[in-house]
């Protein structure tokens, strides 16, 4: 060993110990913080049960009325409950009253176990110190004790809330004796002595471990980073490939994209810190348990551990999406960057993690051939029986292979058309899918809403190509709550506005409701007809209805198709369209399937319908041809 090594031997050792004594003064400075929270929380250890079971006691003697009143106003109640609470008296614990608090937020009596007198009423007038004691207890509901340094004769005094349906009614105020806070001061002396026993060795046993710690891991830690930007290497890839589990992560292979000419025009220097601050964003944007790699020069693998409630890998995907936002708001010195992702969700399916990532690999430079700046998934060759997947979906969005059928709400005696619901549909393969089995796989993510925004597109199409025809869309609370989606319904013409209704859902929770308000009340005011859907079915129904200013009310078909055989759902039903009257909006009921509803329907006033018994969703073609013939 040369004297370099020991030199610096003698650096490490010294830096060891001073780090450790640090430590160990630090403690020992905590120590009266800690004896103080120890002792508090003995002596609750020491008494809660006592405490616990008279109020239990306190609890047994209530009854429905207002145990406040009762224990004022019954005499023989009242002495029921302070014999029972009189059994608790022993020579720890001393004194049990109850009090309470009076209109004038002036404290008096209830029972004192101890006088033989009646204290009822009786002004309790409490120490300074019990004054914010009770303060507490009446802001927090929850029970408080004090021990007393000062006195000679009480140790600990309990403070316990009596509640009934929510509020304080009484305060049970226990009193322990002083002998009893001596006996539990002398049990956490012994605890003090054992816990400085403990702190020595476990500063011994510190300094040891801390020593081979540095040697055995931090070391070869150093071998797993990369230097230049701080993230792990290649090496530790090699050492975590044959013990991860695959199941539980996503691999996304990520590239920035040109960043050869990145390095021959501004030269390697510039490239290196555009490296550095893509690591440190990657880190800034993921979580400690994802694991970020430094694959190859500008090639990043992120091992993404996967949400439990995600499947589908929707929020896998919600987070690529993110990582790919960041980096094109990412600037070094005004240079623009853009990178592509492949995803891999199937991890679960490959032979090993090297295959995994291989697989994801692939997917990259799937997205570099097909113009980078953008984000693919992989595919499995799949059979015909398995079920759309989220890789072909968003194939599906992105080429716009979206189209609309629509279902007339009609006049129910005429049989003339209000106007069209637009169904959303998907054209896969040779076939048209409803996307109702496959929309909860993109909800949240950026695909939902480039979805939104297509439906509505193709529908400001259809009415400026087809000026007689009114239709309407239905969007759910999050579609409302998008500014882009906001922005784009409000840069419409007012000729094709007032033929297109907006149809509100209650497909999912609302956390913000002011802004959903706000929103739709806006899009009303720019001309929009609102449509509440699925009226009767939801649980935030009457909010929709007395904050949003709708026109028409859809009734649940829930409800509609029961009425021919519940007389329930048939009140029901008759109530909601006098009620949709009484308030001056249109009632409008779903899923009229056949002749005996109709019937019902319109013997119960309903104007407007819609259902399989008077048409099944059509595409625009079929509509226009009915106009013709």
């Amino acid at each position: 060993m040369n004297l370099h090594s020991k030199k610096r031997k003698f650096i490490y050792l010294f830096s060891i110990l001073t780090v450790s004594f640090l430590i160990y003064a630090y403690m020992y400075t905590l120590i009266p913080v800690l004896e103080n929270k120890l002792e508090k929380k003995i002596i609750d250890i020491s008494t809660r049960d006592v405490i616990n079971t008279i109020a239990k006691t306190v609890r047994k003697n209530m009854t429905q009325k207002d145990f406040l009143l009762s224990v004022l106003n019954d005499q023989d109640y009242r002495k029921k409950l302070k014999e029972d609470l009189s059994i608790f008296l022993s020579k720890r614990l001393k004194y049990i009253f109850l009090i309470y608090k009076d209109r004038e937020n002036k404290y008096r009596y209830l029972i004192d176990t101890k006088t033989k007198e009646n204290p009822v009423n009786l002004l309790f007038a409490p120490l300074s110190e019990e004054k914010s004691i009770l303060k507490r207890l009446f802001t927090k509901k929850e029970i408080q004790f004090e021990i007393h340094k000062e006195v000679s004769t009480i140790g600990i005094t309990y403070y316990v809330p009596i509640l009934q349906n929510g509020s304080i009614k009484s305060v049970l105020i226990a009193d322990f004796s002083f002998e009893t806070l001596q006996e539990i001061k002398s049990l956490i002396s012994l605890v003090q002595k054992g816990i400085l026993v403990s702190s020595s060795i476990i500063l011994a046993i510190l300094v040891v471990a801390v020593y081979y710690f540095y040697r055995n891991v931090i070391l070869k830690q150093r071998a797993y980073i990369d230097s230049l930007t701080g993230i792990y290497n290649r090496n530790y890839l090699e050492d975590i490939r044959d013990v991860i589990d695959l199941s539980r992560y996503v691999v996304i292979m990520l590239d920035i994209d040109f960043f050869k000419n990145i390095n021959d025009t501004y030269g390697h220097q510039i490239g290196d810190e555009i490296l550095k601050g893509i690591a440190n964003l990657l880190k800034e944007n993921l979580r400690e348990e994802d694991i970020i790699i430094r694959y190859g020069g500008e090639e990043f693998l992120i091992l993404l551990r996967k949400y439990r409630n995600d499947p589908e890998g929707k929020w896998s995907l919600q987070v690529a999406q993110k990582l790919l936002q960041k980096i094109r708001e990412y600037r070094y010195r005004g240079i623009n960057l853009t990178a592509s992702i492949g995803l891999n969700l199937d991890t679960h399916k490959a032979r090993n993690l090297i295959d995994a990532i291989k697989k994801a690999d692939v997917t990259l430079y799937k997205a570099k051939r097909h113009g980078r700046d953008r984000i693919e998934i992989y595919k499995e060759t799949k059979d015909s029986s398995r079920d759309l997947s989220l890789a072909e979906l968003k194939d599906i969005i992105e080429s716009n292979k979206v189209v609309c059928f629509y279902q007339p709400v009609v006049n129910i005696k005429e049989r003339s058309v209000l106007y069209y619901e637009a169904l959303a549909r998907i054209k896969y393969k040779d076939r048209y899918l409803s996307p109702i089995n496959y929309i909860d796989l993109i909800k949240g993510t950026f695909l939902y809403f480039k979805f939104t925004k297509l439906i509505i597109q193709y529908n400001l199409d259809i009415l400026k190509k087809f000026p007689n025809i009114t239709v309407s869309l239905n969007m759910s609370p999050s579609d409302f709550l998008n500014d882009d989606i906001i922005g784009m319904l409000t840069d419409v013409e007012n000729n094709v506005v007032k033929r297109l209704k907006l149809e509100v859902l209650e497909t999912e929770d609302v956390h913000n409701y002011n802004t959903l308000k706000k929103n739709i009340n806006r899009l009303k005011e720019f001309g929009y007809d609102i449509v509440l859907d699925d009226f009767g079915a939801g649980y935030v129904d009457f909010y929709y209805l007395t904050e949003i200013d709708a026109k028409y009310i859809k009734v649940d078909g829930s409800v509609i198709k029961k009425i021919p055989y519940n007389q329930q759902y048939y009140k029901l039903t008759k109530h909601l369209v006098r009620f949709c009257k009484d308030i001056d909006k249109i009632p409008i009921a779903e899923f009229v399937e056949n002749e005996e509803i109709h019937k019902i329907l319109i013997e119960l006033g309903i104007e407007y319908g819609q259902g399989y018994y008077f048409s099944k969703p059509v595409s625009i073609d079929q509509i226009v041809n009915r106009f013709s013939s």
